[in-house]
């Protein structure tokens, strides 16, 4: 009991640690009108495979060993301008975040450092690594017989070069498999290793990519049984300041690389069963996906963005990572759902509206008991703006539809019960429609109706409601109007109407006049169906008096 106790309070050391007090800075930053060569002699400076490139105080892109790698690889020379080569996607937060906190960055977007950043306009702070987070890992972390064959299955085989193969056919291994290192083997043993870090020294020194790998490889490598503890290899990585080590099997054969990346993946128990869950992999699957997809992480009491899948990236760019999610949801509409996942682990199909959109949002809830990051949530987003209009709009008018005025007059129903206010609903169509459409053509009783309904929504109110309910029919709902005030609202909208031309093809400009029939709830009906059947009554007693009228009782 004790000694768990000891590894708790080391894990909360490290993952309460503010970033701003473990940054790096110098050499690892330079302006854009650089050379590929000067950004790469600086990284071989820092050692850390990764420079910052800014413009003036601004960060605009980063640059690391792989980078430079797939450049060389693709025959970029090495003096050319890092200017609009620094597109590797950004990943930053604010120096008062914590290690832990970056740790989940780190792993949530499968990078190997952190931009840190400070001030409002946030500018660049410095560096933190996944090196950097390996110092302050302290031996209580791996005293739970945590060992290089816990982790061996996550670490894949050994991609190798023999001792007389070129540095290019290096070069290739590390872009085709996407890796840092390649071994040197001989008789199934690595003697030797050559890294990212290793070619980009040699590129600066112009040294041949066809000379042989045995003459530059570094040796002799450090190898590790399956049975060494991690601890063990902390102290190595740390003191040696490399980020790798060969681990080979009982017979001595090497079989894979452990980086600082792998040893970072095990810390602690309840942390590596949340990634272990999360499955890596299945990241990619969502991006696939055709919903929006973002995880927040709950970090100090805030609830920042730490991933996003591409399809939220490509509408909303890399600024919405390390953002709290109050900045891309409306601050009232995520406290409801933050709440309700709390109480119920999950939301399903919550719609809200941002900006001119509509959102439906489901999600879940992973509790992880540390300081700092006490849980995590995903939230899968659809946009159903346009599910929403055509199900509720009439594409001819862009108007609303019979169904939506249904429900919105049940709404005004229940609304009534609370508020015991008054609405009218309001029934129209025009006069004489069918001899325009007989005089002038269908396509001119179209744009009547479409000019109809562009200049009633104009006149209404914000809160009134209007929509076409068949052929040249339309419903307006008036609320928080009684009869008498309707048919004064109602008359002068009339009156409008029939004092504005509408302009037909070939130079026609066509007057008309609108007959209305008006009914209030819950004076002259206490159920939808009562409410319209009144209103078309009204509005057939107002055709029958000679047209161009609004009847009202």
């Amino acid at each position: 009991m004790q000694h768990n106790l000891k590894l708790v309070e080391g894990l909360n050391r490290l993952l309460n640690l503010l970033l701003k007090n473990i940054t790096q800075k110098e050499d690892f930053f330079t302006q854009s009108d650089v050379s590929l060569r000067e950004a790469t002699e600086l990284m071989n400076r820092n050692g850390k495979g990764v420079v910052v490139i800014l413009d003036r105080k601004k960060i605009s892109g980063i640059l690391t060993e792989r980078d430079i790698v797939k450049f060389l690889h693709n025959g970029i020379d090495l003096d050319t301008k890092v200017s609009g080569l620094a597109n590797k996607r950004l990943v930053t937060t604010r120096g008062d975040r914590t290690a832990g906190y970056a740790l989940s960055l780190m792993i949530e977007n499968n990078i190997r450092r952190i931009i840190v950043t400070e001030g409002f306009l946030d500018e660049f702070s410095g560096v933190v690594t996944q090196q950097d987070l390996l110092k302050y890992l302290e031996e209580d972390f791996y005293r739970a017989t945590i060992k290089v064959k816990h982790i061996i299955e996550r670490l894949g085989h050994l991609v190798n070069v023999g001792s007389d193969d070129s540095l290019r056919s290096v070069l290739d291994q590390m872009v085709e498999n996407r890796i840092s290192a390649v071994a040197v083997v001989s008789d199934g043993v690595a003697e030797g290793i050559i890294s990212e870090k290793d070619i980009l020294r040699l590129a600066c020194e112009d040294v041949s990519l066809d000379n042989r790998v045995h003459d530059y490889m570094s040796t002799p490598v450090i190898n590790v049984h399956l049975d060494t503890a991690l601890v063990d290899i902390v102290t190595i990585m740390n003191d040696r300041k490399i980020r790798r080590v060969i681990v080979h099997d009982d017979q001595g054969i090497s079989t894979s690389v452990i980086t600082t990346r792998d040893v970072l993946k095990s810390l602690g128990s309840d942390y590596s069963e949340f990634l272990e869950r999360k499955l890596r992999n299945a990241k990619e699957i969502l991006n696939l996906l055709p919903e929006m997809m973002i995880e927040i992480a709950e970090a100090g009491g805030n609830h920042l963005i730490v991933w996003a899948n591409d399809k939220v990236l490509s509408r909303f760019g890399m600024d919405i990572l390390d953002q709290p999610v109050t900045e891309f949801l409306p601050p009232h509409q995520w406290h409801k759902i933050y709440t309700a996942m709390l109480e119920l682990g999950k939301v399903e199909n919550i719609k809200l509206k941002k900006e001119n959109e509509i959102l439906e949002i489901s999600g879940f809830y992973l509790n992880v008991e540390r300081n700092q990051n006490h849980g995590k949530i995903q939230l899968i987003i659809r946009n159903i703006t346009d599910d929403i209009r055509l199900s509720t709009t009439d594409p001819l008018t862009c108007t609303y539809n019979r169904r939506f005025i249904n429900e919105y007059v049940m709404k005004e129903i229940a609304r009534y019960k609370r508020t015991q206010e008054s609405f009218s609903l309001v029934m129209c169509d025009i006069d004489n429609f069918k001899e325009i459409n007989d005089n002038y053509g269908h396509s001119a009783g179209d744009i009547v109706l479409k000019s109809l309904s562009q200049l009633i929504n104009t006149t209404l109110r914000q809160i009134d409601v209007f929509g076409r309910y068949g052929g040249d029919e339309f419903i307006l709902v008036l609320s928080s109007t009684d009869n008498k005030s309707a048919s004064d609202v109602i008359d002068r909208l009339r009156m409008k109407i029939e004092s504005i031309p509408i302009a037909l093809p070939e130079g026609v400009k066509k007057s008309i006049t609108v007959s209305f029939g008006v009914a209030t709830f819950p004076v002259d009906g206490e159920s939808s169906d009562d409410l319209l059947l009144k209103a078309d009554e009204r509005l057939y007693k107002a055709k029958s008096l000679g047209k161009n009228k609004v009847v009202f009782v």
